[in-house]
């Protein structure tokens, strides 16, 4: 189920490069990555971030739902499915954003389910 919602969400993007679906740890548990991009970093990187901006009295910011970081190389989202696992997008930069929005969106029901 997980390699097909993934396969689902690189068909249906324009640009995407890679897709992986991974732990609060940044350890993936399934991942398209056609483009040998570098998603291990990315997942330990991302997972590291929304740690330190978890609920906390000093930030007060709430749950991470979606990062998005965008640069010369990358458009790269993290998108939460629950609050232990998320799927990571890595797009060209004129890759869709919009569509690849939509998309993680849609993911996160596909997903939830299987995973809690």
């Amino acid at each position: 189920m997980f390699r097909e919602v993934l396969a689902g969400i690189q068909a249906r993007v324009e640009g995407a490069l890679a897709v992986s679906l991974i732990g609060l740890d940044g350890i993936a548990i399934e991942t398209i990555n056609d483009q040998r991009v570098p998603l291990d970093v990315f997942g330990a990187e991302f997972g590291g971030f929304v740690k330190s901006v978890r609920p906390n009295a000093e930030l007060n910011t709430g749950e991470v739902l979606q990062f998005a970081l965008v640069t010369e190389k990358y458009i790269t989202f993290l998108s939460a499915v629950t609050s232990e696992y998320f799927v990571l997008l890595v797009m060209r930069p004129d890759g869709n954003y919009g569509r690849a929005r939509f998309e993680l969106a849609r993911a996160k029901h596909l997903l939830r389910d299987e995973l809690i």
